[in-house]
């Protein structure tokens, strides 16, 4: 007896049949056209407005010669037009996705740019009636300007504040009918500047109710959604697509330099004789008389077998901010890392493995994180649950040194590359050091929402792919926003973090807190000056060299890091700590000052920790570096010394209470659990 699941193919097969011979009766609204660069022969494939050409391998817009000033112009694909409608019954709007490569290029020097471009679909290709130059971007005009009669949509990117409607002079706005844009964004908050002359590769996706952009210019992206029915402004007649532009007193070349377009989801099969569309019709409806019942259910039971994962990953949407990052479709993620290749692995957390990737469409190396979709006993749904409070909570920051997200599918995808701090000089180390902190201060003290980030470490950095390798912070699975409304909330129900970086008061409270990332950072800075994992146990000599053997000798006790550094600052020789690969060659007083801060950071009691703004400001020489203890001190919980919290110690260990006894990651209690 064939099996469900075989039933299911044979149905699905059945009902396939019937759809493709259904197909060659339905009318076709596709469009499609790809332009790596534009010569002589594309111009028979578009229409230009006076003074609008090629040039230099690009559509110029407006006039890239002559009198260049108040001009404005058009480019359009002249052989096809875009249908409204991707059906005869008007019941679902056409879907597409176009990606262009645009490159502004300012011609005053440094006296000014104006006006700016944008990306426009429309009823009506030619120039509105009236002065479309200056402000008006080609769009529409000082005589039609809000005009329904208009019939144009427009995404466009503004380089001058024309007047007090624009956002600056630096934004990416949606037009309907008018430059008035419904909405814009400052492309200056993500270090996107649209005159700069580097181009900016574009990417515009409409689903049928959201209109989706992406902006990506030397590493640094861009990206939104606007909820638009553009049946609302726009008419089933032919619909033209491509770009307008504008100058003003203040010149520019509006240049698009590539140019893709294709509709999503049409049928392919698009030219097809009267005849055969009749014997196509006939045999559609004679087949699909006799296998209907079947096909229906077939579809009844592949609902019904897949009606939970439809559902969660229903939910997983709901979850994930509607006006967040992009969403990616799985097979370019798959593309970006040649199918999740192992050799693509970059390195593994608690829920989910990151892979080194490369997005075509954007021309930039990524990192993408695939969240684990198995749960441990007792942790269901956790991964699921990481990798929403990851998504929401990286796309609401912007900083230098945090990783940048670019969007999401079920998968993730940031930008970067682990750091590997053996293969670092003391110049960039201290620089990922400073970059890291200032990442931190950024979450603790200068977001609009205070972040705990609870899993800082040497893994969780990713290293810009420049030559200055500028750190940025990542991995925010465990992150948490605790401060709403002035309020400052701490909601951890377990102990989280990995083993090494955790502080010790963690495994009493259950909680995160500020204090315990500023323990972590403590525990990075360590392990970046020394090239030494901290899970990983140092043989230490009192009166001789620290050794690296795993095995120790007579005269050797296994101490872990955080005791290791401050033995050897307590005995003067704390810039023993500094890795050997580096050969000696560092700045004493940068190290000294960052051994200093280290051990300020990883402090037992919580209170004499140093916040992270006044972390940075050591390391910047603001301010004095800390004067730790030169012995460690014991770690006593709660820090004033409640009895009753006391006799909780011999539980977790005696390796709490520091001075001279073992480690604190020594630990052996099995209640302990780290990632």
């Amino acid at each position: 007896m064939a099996s469900p699941s075989s039933r299911i193919r044979y149905f699905s097969m059945l009902a396939s049949a019937a759809l493709v011979i259904l197909g060659s009766s339905c009318s076709c609204n596709c469009l499609q056209f790809s332009y790596p660069a534009f010569d002589t022969a594309s111009k028979a494939d578009l229409v230009f407005s006076p003074g609008s050409g090629i040039a230099n391998g690009a559509l110029q817009i407006t006039p890239s010669t002559g009198d260049m000033s108040h001009r404005s112009g058009r480019v359009l694909y002249a052989r096809e037009t875009l249908k409204l409608w991707i059906n005869s019954e008007r019941t679902a709007l056409t879907q597409f996705a176009t990606e262009f490569v645009l490159n502004i290029l300012p011609q005053n020097g440094t006296g000014g740019v104006g006006e700016g471009m944008a990306f426009v679909l429309t009823n009506n290709p030619r120039l509105p009636a009236g002065n479309s130059s200056g402000p008006w971007l080609g769009v529409t005009s000082n005589e039609t300007d809000g005009a329904p009669a208009n019939r144009v949509v427009a995404v466009e990117f503004d380089t001058r504040k024309s007047s007090v409607d624009d956002l600056d002079g630096n934004h990416v706005g949606l037009d309907v009918n008018s430059v008035r844009s419904v909405s814009s964004y400052p492309l200056s908050n993500v270090s996107v500047v649209l005159s700069s002359g580097s181009d900016v590769r574009v990417a515009i996706e409409y689903d049928g109710a959201v209109l989706s952009v992406t902006a990506v210019q030397e590493g640094h992206v861009y990206s939104d959604a606007w909820p638009i029915d553009l049946s609302r402004y726009l008419t089933e007649e032919d619909i033209s697509v491509g770009f307008a532009a504008s100058t003003g007193e203040f010149t520019q070349l509006n240049q698009v330099k590539s140019w893709n377009f294709s509709t999503i989801g049409d049928n392919t099969n698009k030219r097809g004789g009267h005849g055969k569309k009749k014997l196509g019709l006939l045999l559609a409806l004679l087949t699909l008389s006799a296998i209907a019942g079947s096909s229906f259910l077939g579809l009844y039971i592949w609902r019904r077998m897949t009606r939970q994962g439809r559902l969660a990953y229903h939910n997983l949407e709901k979850m994930i901010n509607a006006h967040g990052p992009v969403r990616f479709k799985l097979r370019e993620l798959r593309s970006a890392t040649a199918n999740f290749s192992p050799d693509r692995k970059l390195g593994r957390g608690g829920f989910g493995t990151v892979y080194l990737g490369y997005l075509r469409n954007m021309g930039m190396e990524v990192a993408v994180k695939r969240v684990s979709t198995s749960a441990a006993a007792g942790s269901s749904n956790r991964g699921e649950k990481e990798f929403v409070a990851e998504v929401n909570t990286i796309s609401k920051l912007s900083h230098r040194n945090l990783v940048k997200l670019i969007g999401w599918c079920h998968e993730k995808a940031t930008s970067g590359s682990p750091v590997a701090a053996t293969v670092l000089s003391w110049e960039r180390r201290f620089k990922v050091i400073c970059g890291v902190a200032s990442a931190l201060e950024y979450l603790h003290h200068g977001s609009s929402q205070r972040v705990l980030h609870r899993d800082v470490k040497a893994s969780n950095v990713m290293l810009a792919a420049d030559a200055g390798y500028g750190a940025r912070l990542g991995d925010f699975g465990l992150a948490r926003v605790v401060q709403r409304d002035g309020a400052t909330h701490h909601s951890t129900q377990a102990v989280a973090g990995t083993r090494g970086y955790m502080a010790y008061e963690s495994f009493f409270t259950g909680r995160a807190s500020l204090d315990t990332d500023v323990y972590a950072f403590g525990v990075f800075v360590m392990e970046v000056l020394s090239g030494r994992s901290p899970s990983c146990p140092v043989l230490h000599r009192d009166d001789d060299e620290p050794s690296c053997r795993r095995q120790a000798g007579a005269n050797y006790k296994p101490v872990y890091i955080v005791d290791w550094v401050w033995r050897l600052y307590g005995e003067g020789r704390a810039l023993r700590a500094a890795d050997e690969a580096m050969g000696g060659e560092l700045d004493p007083a940068q190290a000294d000052r960052a051994v200093r801060l280290a051990l300020a950071c990883c402090h037992p009691n919580p209170r004499e920790r140093p916040s992270m703004r006044a972390a940075v400001q050591v390391l910047v020489g603001g301010a004095e570096a800390p004067e730790p203890p030169l012995q460690k001190p014991a770690f006593v919980w709660p820090p004033g010394g409640n009895a009753q919290e006391m006799e909780l110690l011999p539980r977790v260990g005696v390796l709490f209470t520091g001075g001279q006894t073992s480690s604190f990651c020594s630990m052996t209690s099995t209640s302990i659990t780290g990632r």
